[in-house]
Parts: structure tokens; sequence; C-alpha cells
């Protein structure tokens, strides 16, 4: 028997508050991600206009993480006050406006600057679509925020896709940028509108001082880990999959660069399931279960050392690694207030996308790379060790209200 999930009976969404249709909010996802992919495509242009090295390059690229991180707590604790409507318009201004200040940038120092800024505005965003997908997803009474981060994968990809086609077109990557940031920014800034107009806060904690911030427990503690570990993960199969592929196991440049794609397609794949599949099984052994096969594939795949297991084991990484920040996300929100709580958990995890890469580059210069990337058996091993801090709970442990009679019902 699949074990129980919440009865989604609107506990974070206070009576009379309305919240975002469904569409506006997948609009909001994918216009994010999209930015991303579009910025992700033209790296290339840009280190070459201002002559970066590789070494100044992976520093500057850190801008983005830094800022977003920096951010998120902040738009966590504005959150308990401001709606999310504002909040993701006001993110997705900057998001558009900075994109296009990367081109005109005239240092290493001035685009990490700018990057830091164009991060920040990421971080704003992410956290507060994310507290209205939470409410939407409470509001309908069905899992819903699965589907919300495949759109934004589906984005990323878009984006990535048309970056590459202006770049074949040899379109500059000021040009790019600036009607790329002009659309998505327009658009997602006119989706957000659709959004809540009233802070996402439960009954009864509208009084406490510390709502601003995040309550500690041990589940928040747990469901910020495994946040942390997804994102390493996630990180390092898109900067040293094709390292792995072409340097450890001899595949050519062509083949060695699909590595990420597979990654990133099968993650697509697994989060358009995710919902059902979380429905059918509840979320701790659905997150159970696929971090439990992706560590069981990866290893094989790093023992067996060719490039047909290489990629398959990518593939079933990101498989594996699709249900799990739409489940942690899903599980914090419904700890108290759903800002705060997915602020911390957000910007842990950006901490661990921000590490794995140098992570693993260390560990690769010690016991070489087939080795460092066994780290990624071990996070996936122990993320479905803590599976079962996903599982709904009778009550909140973060001084979340009373819960209404009905509202939860047990389960494993």
């Amino acid at each position: 028997m699949p074990d129980s999930r919440p009865g989604l009976s609107g506990r974070l969404v206070p009576p009379g508050r309305a919240v975002a249709p469904r569409p506006a909010v997948v609009a909001v996802f994918f216009a994010l991600g999209a930015t991303a992919g579009v910025w992700a495509a033209r790296i290339p242009a840009i280190k070459a206009g201002l002559h970066l090295s590789a070494g100044t390059l992976g520093l500057v690229l850190l801008g983005p993480a830094i800022g977003s991180m920096l951010t998120m707590p902040v738009t966590g604790a504005v959150l308990a006050t401001v709606p999310p409507r504002r909040v993701v318009q006001a993110g997705m201004l900057a998001v558009g406006t900075l994109l296009p200040l990367t081109t005109v940038a005239g240092s290493a120092w001035q685009l990490f600057a700018v990057l830091a800024g164009w991060g920040a505005g990421i971080g704003t965003v992410d956290v507060a679509m994310n507290t209205e997908a939470a409410a939407v997803q409470e509001h309908l009474g069905r899992t819903t925020m699965s589907s919300f981060h495949a759109a934004y994968s589906v984005g990323g990809l878009a984006g990535a896709g048309t970056g590459a086609i202006a770049a074949a077109a040899a379109i500059s990557a000021r040009v790019n940028f600036t009607a790329a940031s002009a659309l998505i920014g327009l658009a997602g800034f006119a989706c957000a509108q659709a959004f809540a107009s009233r802070p996402a806060r439960p009954e009864g904690q509208q009084r406490r001082r510390q709502a601003r911030w995040p309550a500690w427990s041990w589940t928040l503690a747990c469901l910020a880990l495994v946040a942390f570990g997804s994102f390493l993960a996630e990180g390092a199969a898109s900067d040293w999959s094709a390292v792995y592929l072409h340097g450890s196991l001899g595949a050519p440049a062509a083949v060695a660069a699909v590595g990420y794609a597979v990654f990133s397609v099968a993650m697509v794949g697994g989060r358009l399931a995710g919902d059902r599949l979380t429905d059918w099984a509840g979320p701790a052994r659905l997150l159970r279960a696929s971090a439990g096969l992706a560590s069981v594939s990866f290893l094989g795949a790093l023992l067996a050392g060719r490039i047909g297991a290489g990629l398959a084991g990518f593939a079933m990484l990101g498989a594996g690694l699709s249900v799990v920040v739409p489940t942690v996300f899903t599980a914090a929100s419904r700890l108290g207030l759903p800002g705060p709580n997915l602020a911390l958990v957000t910007s842990t995890g950006y901490l661990g996308m921000l590490a794995g890469p140098a992570l693993i580059g260390g560990l690769a210069e010690a016991v070489g790379l087939p080795a460092a990337l066994g780290t990624l058996v071990a996070i996936t091993a122990v993320t479905a060790v803590l599976a079962g801090a996903v599982k709904p709970r009778a009550r909140a442990e973060s001084t979340a209200g009373p819960v209404p009679a009905g509202a939860l019902r047990s389960g494993n």
C-alpha cells in the first residue's frame, strides 16, 4: 500500500487569500528557467569578449550563486508581510534588466558584480514563486510541485536551445540577451500579476515576531541537508559529466557533450511524472526509491567504466534526482510559514551547487575523477536514508498553529 499523504486542506492559504491560477505559476517557472538557459548558452561569447581565462571565468561564475544565496533569506523574511506577487515582479525586473548588462561589463570584476545582482533577482523570484506554488498546491488539493519544477527545467532547455541558435546565426550576445530579457521579463512580470496579493501565512502565526525567519527543527535541518546534496549532485553532473566521459572513458567530444543532455532530459521526464508518482507512492517512499535507484545505478556505471554505462548512469542520476527538490520544497512549505522555510532550504541548496564542482575537482586531484564522482553515490544514498523527513506531519514542528481536524491523515 502506498503511504498516505496529507489531505491538502489549504492549511497554508488563509480564508480569503486567493492564489494564482496554475498556468500563471507554470509560466513564471518557465520564464526563470529560460533566463538561466539563455545565459548558459552564451557564456563562451562573454568569455571571449572579455578574454577571460578558464580560472577567472570560474570565479566570475560564482556571482549568480552568491547573489542568490545572500538574497534568499531576506526574501523569505519579506514574504511574511509582502505578497508573492510584488516580490516576483520586483525580482523579474532585476533579472530582465541586469542580464543584458553582462555584455557591457568591461572587466571580470564588473561582470562578477552584474552577475551577483542578476543572481539576487533570480534568488528573489525563486523563493517567491515556490512559496506561491506551495499555496497553489494546497489550494488545488493535489500534488503539483513537480510539474512546476518541470516547467523550470523545460524553460532551461528552451532558453539554451534558443541561445545556441542565436550563436550559430552569429547574433551577438548583447542582442540575444536584450531580446530574451525583454520577452521573458515582461512575460514573467505579467504572469506574476495573477499571483496572490496577500502574504502566505497560516492562521495563528500572524502575530509571532519570529515568523519572518524559519524556526529550528530537526526535520527542517534534514530537508536542508537533502536539498544541499541534490543541488551539489546536479552541479557536479553539469560541470563534470563531459569531463568524465571524455577524459576518463575516452568518449569523443561530441558524445561526451551528450552526458549532461541525457541527465537533463531524464530530470525533465521524472518531474513530469513526479506528481502522479508522489500521489501513488507517497512522498517518502518515492524519494527513498528514486534516490536509492540513482545511487545503485550510478555506482554500477562508475564500476563498469564504459561510455554507454556512463551515459546511462547520468540518465538514471537525473531521473532519481528529479523528484528530490519538489518533494523537499513541499515538505518545507508545510512546516509553518512557507516563505522563510523555503528560503532556508533553497539557499542551502544553492550552497551545495556552489560547493559541488569545487569539491569534486579537489577530490579528483587526490583520488581521480571516477572515485571523486563516487561522492554522488554517497549523496543519493544519504538522501534515501533521510527520506522520512518528507513524511507528512500531524503537526508542523516549526510552531505552526493547530491543524484543522481531518486536515492530515497518518501514514508512512
